[in-house]
């Protein structure tokens, strides 16, 4: 009598088809397969596919077959890149030492032809040099292509993805930096992988990928915030060299401590500040992650760089640093200390302003990149007549407006002062800068209140005609720069706020005719422009409440 094969040795065909397979009296195959007349292959037994794939050697000798074949492939590709490096105007690669895989060569998008369209490697050190640096200024590095690739390869890979012209190249890239930056803080067990290469190249990560515009998710930018907060704690810049010399080596990345009774480095000071400087802007605009704690170390970073005279760019960094510190205790403040009276508290903090505009030196008192740093920190101190209306009087909230019109105003007129052709280089900061005086102008714009004059403010600051030549100041720069901009920054930056002009004019039409309802109207154009600015990317609904309402002198009041 035929009986059913045993569990895990059905042959081939009854495998493949789910079938129980029978096998014949005579021992020769199976039912099935000589009812139709098919060859019978016996099939291999479960339990020996099981054991083959629980044999630890066997997994061993095919995983270590794997690592050899990417390791020859990796191999074949440096050596590639290396003999075509004096023709190719290709992006450096990162040594191995840098870079997980050993290789960071440019992902370039399949057929894009971009790279032609790419500087070469010293045109886009200049660039950076030229156009993009004093718009966040934390770096002093030579103007020498060959010192960078070896000394600081990561950096360098950042530099050129942030003079990138393509933004298949930018995306591209940038998704390469942030994965090469995850897999060296979390993942890697190599000596040196977290260091001041990695942090300076987050920075500029950070300040020129427009990242968050590329990809429509502003979330994008306070996570790499965080990953160079991590490697500031790694390396423990943020506090003075260790000086007990009984400290044990931490981990893998024990090279990072300095050696008892060493200082350190103007370049470890300039980058400590610079990521305070960029995550406490990070902060505000997000206000989901909070910016790197001071430190008493940072005092003395401040006060070294200061002094410095190796870099044309250190006493503009220090300057901005201050103004910074200074907006953050607005926030750390804001509704407290009511034991102090409000009008000594602002003095006292115009006082801290006007001490760093007095130390600012003649070269620099004009400059407007410093400049938006200051206006942005005095609209912070006119946003405390808000957070504390109850004690001020009409006389000091109409003072205040008009404080927050000519600041506003004064910041618009400076940033239309930049030529156009420095558009691609102005770095996120900056640029959130400019979209919060924006916002201060459409609310004071659209302010009922009835101290406040609507008419003399428009003629004053018009929103609308400020918007129509932002736009073709964006238009220009993409033109002149011959950019592949489509998808880019620059390009996204001039559709959305198209959308945001249409919707202030329209809904300050609107309000022009008051009426009863006038405070429901004003409040839904605040939604509206809401939802544009964070489609935008500079904004997200964090924000909104510090920037939308937030401008906090404007918040709450009759509308």
């Amino acid at each position: 009598m035929a009986r059913s094969q045993l569990y895990g040795r059905a042959c081939v065909n009854c495998s493949k088809s789910k079938c129980k397979c029978i096998s014949r009296p005579d021992g020769q195959g199976c039912e099935r397969c000589y009812r139709l007349n098919r060859p019978c292959q016996p099939g291999t037994s479960t339990r020996a596919l099981h054991a083959q794939r629980n044999n630890t050697v066997a997994r061993i000798a095919q995983l270590e077959g794997k690592i050899d074949s990417l390791v020859s492939t990796l191999g074949a590709s440096r050596v590639l890149n290396d003999s075509s490096a004096s023709e190719s105007s290709q992006p450096p690669a990162i040594s191995s030492s840098s870079s997980l895989s050993g290789d960071a060569a440019i992902p370039q998008a399949p057929g894009s032809g971009s790279s032609a369209l790419e500087p070469s490697p010293e045109e886009a050190l200049d660039t950076f040099h030229n156009q993009f640096l004093k718009y966040f200024p934390f770096l002093h590095i030579p103007r020498d292509v060959q010192w960078l690739r070896r000394e600081r390869p990561f950096l360098f890979f950042c530099i050129t993805a942030a003079t990138a012209r393509s933004t298949s190249t930018k995306v591209a890239l940038g998704e390469k930096i942030r994965r090469t930056a995850t897999e060296r803080i979390y993942l890697s067990n190599e000596p040196g992988a977290v260091n001041i290469d990695l942090l300076l190249g987050l920075l500029t990560f950070l300040a020129w990928s427009h990242d968050h515009l590329l990809h429509n998710n502003a979330g994008r930018l306070s996570r790499v915030t965080q990953l160079a907060m991590t490697v500031v704690f790694d390396l423990r810049i943020n506090k003075p060299p260790p000086e007990d010399s009984n400290m044990l080596p931490v981990g893998v990345h024990s090279n990072c401590a300095t050696s008892k009774g060493s200082t350190r480095t103007l370049e470890e000071r300039r980058a400590v500040l610079a990521c305070f400087l960029m995550s406490s802007i990070v902060s505000s605009y997000l206000a989901d992650i909070d910016p790197l704690q001071w430190t008493p170390h940072m005092d003395e970073c401040l006060e070294v760089l200061a002094q410095s005279r190796e870099s044309p760019y250190d006493e503009m960094l220090t300057h901005q640093v201050r103004l910074q510190r200074i907006a953050n205790e607005m926030e750390d403040v804001r509704g407290g200390w009511a034991a102090v009276p409000l009008p000594f508290y602002l003095g006292a903090l115009q006082q801290k302003v006007n001490a760093v505009k007095e130390a600012i030196s003649p070269e620099l008192r004009h400059d407007g990149i410093l400049l938006a740093s200051i206006y942005y920190t005095e609209l912070s101190i006119f946003g405390l007549v808000r957070a504390r209306r109850e004690e001020g009087s009409d006389f000091q909230r109409l003072e205040a407006l008009h404080g927050c019109l000519h600041t506003a105003k004064s910041a618009i007129d400076s940033f239309f002062e930049i030529p156009t052709l420095e558009y691609p280089g102005i770095s996120f900061p900056f640029f959130g800068y400019l979209a919060r005086f924006i916002v201060v102008l459409f609310k004071l714009s659209a302010l009922n209140d009835p101290i406040w004059d609507t008419d003399l403010m428009r003629s004053t600051a018009d929103v609308v005609q400020i918007m129509d030549r932002l736009i073709s100041n964006l238009q220009e720069a993409i033109a002149a720069t011959g950019q592949e901009s489509a998808g880019g920054h620059l390009d996204n930056s001039t559709r959305k706020f198209r959308l945001i002009r249409s919707t202030c004019a329209a809904k300050l039409a609107e309000n022009a005719q008051r009426n009863s309802t006038a405070a429901q109207v004003v409040r839904e154009n605040d939604l509206q422009l809401e939802s544009l600015l964070l489609d935008y990317g500079l904004l997200d609904e964090s924000l909104t409440s510090d920037l939308l309402e937030g401008m906090p002198i404007l918040d709450g009041m009759s509308w």
